[in-house]
């Protein structure tokens, strides 16, 4: 509850009852942001030593935490009768106390360069209220109960009472980063884990092993499709549970999974298609993608170092400047001279957000576990004769972590922003026919391009706008998808099946072909330094491909790769001119056919 101002560190302003200073320095040495105090049932006969002014050169007490061990409070005694009958005691409605958590510790307290051994203190009862929920006298005014509670049970050694504030919270990482404006300098090297299509993915034991395929080494790792709320359950009952789609090959390691075996809701503790168990948890980024990100923010923090050294001495050299001799030239002058400076200041905002952001990549998601998001929960039989049309089904599916996703989830949206302009993407969506006849596609002023519906097979087999001014008169269309290794790529779909084949010649399908999209288009050959690329690489299965409409086209699942050994510099060159997908069409019914509720359309989670 919020208090009146203290004019004195040393002195408690009411409603607290404790002096601020001790209320934020009472537990330090705990942790290295230690829980501010509320009372303690010995406030009158064991003040808090103060410090006299100025604080910052005195040594404080440093507290550890450790458990009771009372020889007449036992676990046993604990958890079977004390415990519970403190927790009636709280859940009195009259107290108005909102319980957190109930502990039976021991404090010791040492002061450094002053004691040699820590001195234990007594059994604390050490309880924990939701923050902003319970006042500091109703606190105050539990404590005796608490404490003839306690002798009623036989509990000796002058127990205490301690009460604070904090809430229990899941330790899985933090949610999902927000995405944030464009003006924000990590608008979009944070893509990685924003809650947005296309984010990396990567199987939770092919970490622990050390595997990733994101740059073709033959393991799993891939990008997310899209989502989906469950509706029902497998016994008829509402669900609230959102779930994830990909490939299957993405997040299950075949020396784990055969392809041929199914994974389902009931084997949720691990699948291994009868092997030894495997951990079928899913994690956004894998090791090598999340180093990715972490270089890629140093490299922005290496260029603002750059670029506040330079500012300055442009700023000096043009106020050095002599005197223009024209007004026009004078004009010129202090245009620029403005401008430097205020670019000047945005670099170094810019830098001191950028380094904050490296920060809380490395304390909350450099960890792995961290960066758990879902676990799977159906990934059928990775074959191609489900009907007659011969598609590939690929297809997993993983329920969110809700801890992970609700605080920030946007529904089935794609983020645009960053890699081109929003010129360049209007262009490549809606290229100028000979007849003026362009597919409406309007840029979305929060960089977010929303997912709805899919491409039905009769306009899959006739599109309805072309794909360039060349292709006024064919049947091709351009699309899109923001996977895992390549990012937001645009390529031209053609309704000409193409046929597949293992090398065995055991394995075909009819898969929908992606070709890259023409380089040379409008004068799009380079935006920046970025090349337009190629449509797909290693590590964008699962990728969604969708079209200026919002509809999706296709779930992206292979490609034909070429590796060619580099000469001059060493190494091997990767390239692809083709990816293959499955239609989405094809994709939501085998979905339906699973999860008869399944709902494409929510925004919220």
């Amino acid at each position: 509850m919020s208090s009146s101002q203290p004019t004195d560190l040393a002195t408690a302003a009411p409603p607290d009852l404790v002096a601020p200073f001790e209320r934020a320095w009472f537990y330090n040495g705990i942790s290295d942001d230690p829980p501010h105090l509320l009372d303690h049932s010995d406030l009158s006969t064991s003040p808090y030593s103060i410090p006299k002014p100025p604080f910052g050169h005195t040594t404080l007490p440093e507290k550890t935490v450790h458990a009771a061990f009372d020889t007449t409070l036992t676990p046993t005694v604990w958890c079977s009768t004390v415990a519970p009958a403190i927790i009636t005691l709280l859940k009195e409605p009259e107290r108005a106390i909102h319980l957190s958590s109930l502990m039976a510790v021991r404090f010791s307290t040492v002061i450094p360069y002053e004691d040699e051994l820590p001195v234990f203190g007594p059994t604390v009862i050490w309880i924990s209220v939701h923050p902003g929920t319970t006042t500091a006298i109703a606190c105050r005014d539990a404590s005796p109960d608490i404490l003839s509670l306690l002798g009623a049970h036989g509990v000796q050694g002058a127990p205490v009472v301690h009460w604070y504030e904090g809430s229990v919270e899941r330790l899985s990482g933090p949610p999902m980063m927000r995405v944030v404006d464009d003006t924000d300098p990590t608008s979009y090297v944070r893509r990685a884990l924003m809650p947005v299509l296309g984010l990396p993915l990567a199987a939770a034991v092919e970490e622990e092993e050390g595997d990733d395929d994101s740059q073709g080494g033959g393991s799993r790792s891939g990008s997310l499709a899209f989502f989906f709320h469950e509706g029902e359950d497998e016994g008829g009952n509402p669900s609230e549970k959102v779930l994830g789609i990909t490939t299957k090959h993405a997040i299950f390691a075949r020396k784990n999974v055969q392809a041929n075996a199914n994974v389902d809701s009931s084997e949720l503790s691990g699948y291994t298609g009868g092997a030894a168990k495997a951990d079928t948890s899913v994690r956004a980024c894998s090791s090598r993608r999340f180093q990715a990100m972490v270089n890629e923010t140093q490299k922005l923090i290496d260029t603002n170092t750059f670029d506040a050294e330079l500012l300055p001495r442009r700023i000096a050299g043009l106020e050095s400047k002599p005197k223009p001799t024209t007004t026009t030239a004078a004009e010129d002058d202090a245009y620029a001279l403005k401008w430097r400076k205020l670019e000047l200041e945005h670099v170094k905002e810019d830098k001191v957000d950028l380094e904050k952001f490296l920060k809380d990549l490395d304390a909350n998601w450099r960890d792995p576990t961290q960066r758990t998001i879902g676990v799977v929960n159906w990934a059928p039989e990775i074959r191609s004769d489900v009907d007659a049309c011969g598609y590939t089904q690929d297809i997993a599916t993983f329920a969110l972590d809700e801890s992970k996703w609700k605080k920030e989830f946007k529904g089935n949206v794609v983020y645009l922003g960053g890699k081109y302009s929003p010129y360049h993407i209007i262009t490549m969506f809606s290229p100028k026919t000979v007849t003026g006849n362009r597919p409406s596609f309007k840029y979305p002023i929060n960089d977010l391009f929303k997912i709805q519906g899919f491409v039905p097979a009769e306009h899959l087999a006739n599109p309805y706008f072309p794909a360039s001014p060349q292709e006024e008169n064919t049947a091709a269309f351009t699309v899109a998808k923001s996977g895992q290794s390549s990012n937001l790529t645009f390529g031209r779909y053609s309704p000409m099946e193409a046929y597949t084949c293992s090398a065995s010649g055991e394995h075909s399908s009819w898969e929908i072909p992606i070709f890259n999209y023409d380089r040379r288009l409008d004068g799009l050959s380079f935006i920046g330094d970025t090349r337009l690329g190629e449509f797909s690489a290693k590590g964008d299965s699962g990728s969604l491909v969708f079209n200026a409409r919002g509809e999706m086209v296709a779930l992206l699942h292979s490609g034909i790769i070429t590796r060619r050994k580099e000469e001059r510099f060493g190494g091997v060159t990767v390239s692809s001119h083709v990816g293959f997908a499955t239609p989405a069409h094809f994709v939501v019914e085998q979905i339906r056919r699973q999860y008869p509720k399944a709902d494409f359309t929510r925004q919220g989670f």
